[in-house]
């Protein structure tokens, strides 16, 4: 029996780049390319028509941008879409942003060119990456739904043990995937510029984005957010992201570790590293959230940080572009509480300020 093609649509305006995506896509055994779209009204069009697993989405088109083009397609015909684009200036990141914010499940670099030292490498990254994201199950968007406030049912609520309540705690940490800049951008607005802790972020992003993804959460954050620097000592209400394609862990108390260590299950940054850092070197005493991706990373990991006292939250499933690693750790019993990201402000400063 023939495996089932993966369907994909190009959105691309530069017939170099067309040429180049078609050429890796009707390559790969694993997909069919079932059209290419020039602009982002095309796009919308070609969705409905075509019914496509995953799209493969430029972001600066004539006619429509990737921006509006996503904000549409996710409204009325959701479909996994990936950012595909070759810009990475502090002056664009906002916009790349703004299509994750819409609904897109991830940004990644273009390929590059056949003779270029990377091509085959790039190639395989960005094919891999259609592969993993046409699996994920995303759903309808409404305008707004960053916004909207969903109340929690019991089974959404999980009692934590009384152990958990009126630690001192040290350290925030956090970790998110596919979908997670939403979340993030939610509970570092609405941090109190007086948040007492450390906050240590693992996001998984393409590592060219990572210096501009630092720049956009500063726009926002009332707490400062850096680029952690291996050894150095981070500091009471300041959050940090590790450089591309590093890995973020505390190294001992108070002291950040940044390192090229191999990847963990294929992922560097990995969450997994970051929560059993926080695990062994503050135990109790640590608050860790987990935010929407594909995937298990950090699920087991918060179980672990869970079982020693510390306290646990997860995105609840209806706020999450991609349940994936939230909700591996709901199944896992990992979480002391599954919330919406708005929602875990007030639990957060609750437990460390009032």
């Amino acid at each position: 029996m023939k495996d089932v093609l993966i369907k994909v649509l190009v959105v691309e305006d530069s017939l170099v780049n067309q040429n180049l995506l078609k050429g890796l896509i009707t390559g790969d055994n694993r997909f069919e390319l079932v059209a290419i779209a020039n602009n982002g009204r095309q796009a919308i069009e070609y969705v409905s028509r075509y019914n496509p697993d995953v799209v493969s989405m430029d972001i600066h088109m004539p006619v429509m941008d990737g921006v509006e083009a996503t904000m549409n397609i996710m409204q009325q015909s959701p479909v996994p879409i990936v950012i595909v684009s070759s810009f990475y200036q502090t002056s664009e990141v906002e916009m790349a942003i703004k299509v994750l914010e819409a609904g897109a499940v991830t940004i990644l670099s273009k390929p590059f060119g056949p003779g270029h030292p990377k091509f085959a490498q790039t190639a395989r990254q960005y094919l891999n990456m259609l592969k993993a994201m046409s699996e994920v199950k995303v759903v309808r968007r409404k305008p707004q739904d960053s916004d909207r406030q969903i109340p929690l049912s019991v089974s959404n609520i999980v009692t934590p043990g009384k152990e958990t309540k009126g630690k001192g705690y040290k350290i925030l940490v956090i970790g998110a995937s596919a979908g997670g800049p939403e979340g993030l951008r939610t509970i570092l607005s609405g941090l109190p510029a007086d948040f007492p802790l450390p906050v240590l972020i693992v996001q998984h992003i393409d590592s060219n984005f990572a210096e501009g993804f630092c720049t956009w959460l500063n726009t926002f954050s009332k707490l400062p957010v850096h680029i952690g620097v291996d050894g150095e000592s981070f500091a009471s209400g300041n959050v940090y992201l590790p450089p591309g394609d590093r890995h973020l862990t505390i190294k001992s108390e108070g002291i950040i570790g940044v390192s090229a260590d191999s990847q963990v299950r294929g992922l560097r940054p990995a969450v997994a590293l970051l929560f059993q850092s926080a695990a062994n070197i503050y135990g109790k005493n640590t608050l860790a959230v987990l935010l929407s991706g594909m995937g298990k990373d950090g699920a087991s990991e918060l179980k672990t940080l869970r079982e020693i006292g510390a306290y646990t939250i997860a995105q609840s499933e209806q706020s999450c572009l991609v349940f994936g690693m939230p909700g591996e750790a709901v199944k896992l019993g990992a979480a002391c509480k599954v919330l919406m990201p708005a929602d875990m402000i007030k639990e957060i400063t609750d437990l460390v300020i009032n």
